[in-house]
Parts: structure tokens; C-alpha cells; sequence
């Protein structure tokens, strides 16, 4: 993970993911993390250049990750798309606001862009000030893992800040008694990607997997929750993504969306 694209429009949200990117990528000078403002107008283009830096002012000391910033025009979510290629980005964190939990068919920048790009992105709640990385929850389904290949990314994460991955499956019915073949599949897969770092898997039952998954951060006192929206679907289907907009929405920990 060398690369990470940070969308920047000079908020308090997005100076607050910022400030965690340069945590997250724990002082390690191979890390170069781009910052990209979507400017309306030339005018707008020349402020946002002398804006950056002023923010860059802040960052530039030894061993930090090295800061380029970039100002463009268009959309944002398409600017980004085409950025993942120019530059090959590993990760984009983004800064939310999110919502109340009361609040779900609400569509914003971020919950549209964790849909439609085609890599891992990391969400920070607006309150989430902190940094702190020692556990992280991933929330798996029933189903048989089809695609492991964002348990590479998860694993890089866990390894850099060595920390424990929980993970949590919330059953909406009565659960049946001992492993099933996807269930024992599950655990082989997770314990080979993992390595040292999976600790272990629980299972709930709530009728409400997004209260149920919730609930289980606040208890426990999770660091990061982790979703992985496509890799255990049945034939690899597209997911309608309601799960993974609310969790956007909604979590109060950092999110991240392996895709």
C-alpha cells in the first residue's frame, strides 16, 4: 500500500481524514498520500493551490508520508476513477458527516463513491478524532467467501498496526447448531489470510444486521469495522448495497470497504 488518494474540499471533514491518513500510514516516507480538491472555476483553481499549502505547512517534517496535492475540474466521483489508474491508488479515505440512524435513503458523495470505485476505501466519521488501530471488526455473511482477495489488503492493514481482526456474523434467524461446510470453509480461509492477526468469530442473531453489527462495535469497543460487499455472494453477483451505504452512513468508527 503505497499510494492513497484523500478527496479534499477544505472542510473539517476532510482536514479530520486527513489527520487520520497521516496516522494510518504511521510515518512511513514510501507513502505518498495525494490530496484532490474539486475546484468550480479558474478563480477557484488559483485559491485552492495557495489554500493547500497552508495545509501541506503542517505535514512537511522527517519521516512523514509525502503530501502532492492536485486541483481539477468535473465531477468528483469520475475525477477519482480516472485518478486510481493515472496513479495506481492502493486506498482513498474520505471524510463523512453521515447521518442519523433514523436517516437511511440519504445519498452522499462519499456513499456514492464507496459504490463505484473498483478499490478499498476508507471511511472517517466527522466525531471519529482518535486514532487508534488496535482491533478491527469484520463483518462477514453466511455465505462461502468466493473472491479472498481483499483479506490481502485487511492483512496489510492488521500487520501495519498490529492489529487483531474480530469477526462478527449476524444471523436474522434462530442459528443452527455447529459449523456448516461454509462456516468450517470460512474459518480455513481466514485463519490462512490472516495469519496471526484473525482472532476469532462470533456469531448473533438480530433481525436487524446493521443494529447487530453496530451494537457489537460500541460493546466491545472496536477500532475500524471492515465490510467486504461483494466476495460472498452467490455467483459473484452485484450487491444491491444497502447494508454498505447505511454502515456509511451510520458507523462511528472508521470503515473500511474491501472491493
Amino acid at each position: 500500500m503505497k499510494n492513497i488518494l484523500i478527496p479534499f474540499d477544505f472542510s473539517e471533514v476532510s482536514k479530520n481524514a486527513l489527520e487520520y491518513a497521516v496516522k494510518f500510514a504511521d510515518k512511513d516516507p514510501l507513502i505518498n498520500l495525494f490530496l484532490l480538491n474539486i475546484a468550480n472555476s479558474n478563480n477557484d483553481l488559483n485559491a485552492s493551490e495557495e489554500n493547500f499549502k497552508k495545509i501541506i505547512k503542517k505535514y512537511n517534517k522527517p519521516l512523514f508520508p509525502e503530501i502532492h496535492t492536485m486541483v481539477k475540474t468535473g465531477e468528483l466521483v469520475p475525477s477519482i476513477i480516472q485518478l486510481q489508474k493515472e496513479l495506481k491508488i492502493d486506498l482513498i479515505i474520505m471524510g463523512t458527516r453521515g447521518a442519523n440512524l433514523e436517516e437511511e435513503n440519504i445519498k452522499t458523495t462519499t456513499s456514492r463513491l464507496v459504490q463505484e470505485a473498483d478499490l478499498p476505501v476508507l471511511v472517517i466519521p466527522e466525531k471519529y478524532k482518535k486514532f487508534r488501530l488496535n482491533t478491527i471488526i469484520l463483518s462477514l455473511g453466511n455465505e462461502k467467501i468466493a473472491d479472498r482477495s481483499p483479506l490481502y489488503v485487511l492483512l496489510e492493514v492488521s500487520r501495519r498496526h498490529n492489529a487483531q481482526v474480530h469477526v462478527l456474523t449476524i444471523q436474522q434467524k434462530e442459528m443452527a447448531m455447529g459449523y456448516s461446510e461454509d462456516d468450517e470453509s470460512n474459518e480455513n480461509t481466514l485463519n490462512y489470510f490472516l495469519e496471526m492477526f484473525y482472532s476469532h468469530h462470533s456469531f448473533h442473531e438480530n433481525e436487524d444486521i446493521e443494529k447487530g453489527i453496530l451494537e457489537y462495535i460500541t460493546k466491545n469497543d472496536m477500532d475500524m469495522l471492515a465490510i467486504m460487499p461483494k466476495t460472498h455472494l452467490p455467483g459473484s453477483e452485484a450487491s444491491p448495497g444497502r447494508l454498505t451505504r447505511l454502515l456509511t452512513l451510520h458507523s462511528n468508527v472508521p470503515l473500511l470497504v474491501l472491493d
